[in-house]
Order: C-alpha cells, then sequence, then structure tokens
C-alpha cells in the first residue's frame, strides 16, 4: 500500500500520542514522538511557504534537516520557522536513532524540553 505524506496530521499524531505516553512516564517513546512532530510540523511549513515536496529536506531527520530548512527559507513569511531553525538549542541532542536507544536512555528534563520544542513548532502551523 502506498501512503501520501500528510505533514500537518502527522504532526498531530505524533505530538497526541507523544503526550499520552509522557502522562503515562514512558519518556524514552514520548521524547521520540516529540521530536517527529516537531520535524512534521517544519516539513509542513515548509509546504506552506512554496518549498516543493520533492526537496531533499522532507526525507531528512533532525539535525541533518537543520541546514536545509535554512537552504530552503526565503521572505519574510518564513521569519518564524528561521528563527526556530536558528537557536542552537532546538531539537539539540534529539536524534532518529533514539529509537533504539535503552529505555531509561531520556531524562524527564529532556523530555519537557523536546515537548515545548514540538509545541513551538506546532504552533506556526496555525
Amino acid at each position: 500500500m502506498a501512503y501520501t505524506a500528510d505533514m500537518g496530521s502527522a504532526a498531530n499524531r505524533h505530538f497526541v500520542d507523544g503526550c499520552k505516553l509522557q502522562d503515562e512516564s514512558r519518556l524514552d517513546n514520548a521524547a521520540y514522538h516529540f521530536g517527529l512532530a516537531a520535524e512534521c510540523a517544519v516539513k509542513h511549513q515548509l509546504q506552506r511557504h512554496g518549498v516543493l515536496t520533492d526537496h531533499s529536506a522532507y526525507w531528512k531527520h533532525w539535525p541533518d534537516l537543520r541546514p536545509l530548512v535554512l537552504d530552503a527559507l526565503s521572505g519574510r513569511s518564513a521569519a518564524p520557522l528561521r528563527g526556530l531553525m536558528q537557536r542552537d538549542n532546538y531539537l539539540q541532542h534529539w536524534s532518529i536513532e533514539m529509537r533504539y536507544a535503552a529505555t531509561g536512555t531520556v531524562s524527564p528534563a529532556q523530555t519537557v524540553r523536546w515537548r515545548a520544542h514540538a509545541d513551538e513548532a506546532m504552533g506556526l502551523m496555525l
């Protein structure tokens, strides 16, 4: 079955799942979903700013995604997303490879921080 990418829908789904997992103290998976929610929200924003879905940014993960997003963005309307991507601490230490990490690897503070980062990216979708 072929799947159609819907970055906005995926962002919402991953954020909700992350919140539920955090409520259950399943921090490793919650943090993973918050990072995915942030990535999908950023990619959704790229589409809104006219970046075509065949751009390499759509299929990269953090931290490789960051410079591609910055290179793809232009114009005044992209300033909020560009500002988010320019922050050195945004999604700092989050990586797609964390899905293989041992349980207990992610700290409560990291989970809270990545949830806040995902929330910021989700807010740009409004």
